[in-house]
């Protein structure tokens, strides 16, 4: 027998799976509210791009309130959002992670560009909020629920899916239907990377950096059109390796 369960439910397991996606959903929900809300609101207050990156990046922070009332109540700690003390034996998985670095060269190959300081600064406080709060939620609370109901594999593509599903409307400010393809597309590999990350090193903090430099080179790169959309490309393949080579560490040929 199989050491882990199947995804698809027993009809008993049913209503409590559906459950714990239900909740999972509604996380996901409410993380990505903040990013729309403060888009909407720059766009009616007519923020010029310097002022809308700060704003954005407040709402984002804003949004790390709600777990932390969780927190403060009582209700979860800081082990159950990915905040774990020091591993030694996890700490030395985190080696599995060098190879990571080859996802940043398809779109650094032409170099940055660096439209002003306070622009850059806008930039980093911006994609450093976000990469916090969204792990904080999708790496954090988000597998919480679901490993109530769901075996690792079935967390690992489930939070994926709601990982990519939720970039559904940042997606569309993308140019053509291809373009949003693979923004969605690239938005579940990633989801389905950064939870083996969490998986193996027991704490979100990896992937937080991963997710910070990710966004922010993408911001800053030098390159755009059809170059851009191509790096894009390779940085999708060099991701699906790399979530297929952490499955393999996580599920060794040994334990299936």
């Amino acid at each position: 027998m199989d050491k882990w369960m199947k995804i698809i439910p027993r009809k008993k397991d049913i209503p409590q799976k559906i459950h714990a996606l239900y909740k999972a959903s509604l996380w996901g929900a409410c993380i990505l509210s903040f990013p729309i809300l403060s888009g909407v609101l720059s766009v009616i207050l007519s923020f010029g791009t310097i002022e809308t990156l700060f704003f954005q990046g407040i709402f984002m922070l804003a949004s790390l309130i709600i777990p932390l009332i969780f927190v403060l109540c009582g209700k979860w700690n800081w082990r159950e959002l990915g905040f774990r003390k020091y591993d030694t034996e996890c700490s030395k998985k985190v080696f599995h992670f060098l190879p990571l670095i080859a996802i940043f060269i398809p779109v650094a190959i032409q170099g940055f560009y660096f439209q002003s300081i306070i622009y850059v600064c806008g930039n980093l406080f911006l994609y450093l909020t976000v990469g916090i709060a969204e792990e904080v939620y999708f790496r954090g609370i988000i597998p919480r629920y679901l490993k109530r109901a769901f075996s690792i594999k079935g967390v690992i593509l489930l939070s994926a899916i709601i990982f990519g599903a939720g970039h559904i409307a940042a997606a569309f400010t993308a140019g053509n239907g291809w373009e949003i393809f693979l923004a969605i597309f690239n938005a579940f590999l990633f989801g389905w990377l950064a939870i083996e990350m969490e998986l193996i090193s027991k704490n979100i903090a990896p992937v937080i950096l991963l997710h910070f430099f990710f966004d922010f080179e993408t911001k800053i790169v030098a390159m755009d059109g059809a170059a851009l959309l191509a790096a894009e490309c390779a940085r999708g393949v060099i991701v699906f390796a790399a979530a297929v080579w952490l499955a393999a560490v996580i599920f060794p040929p040994s334990a299936i």
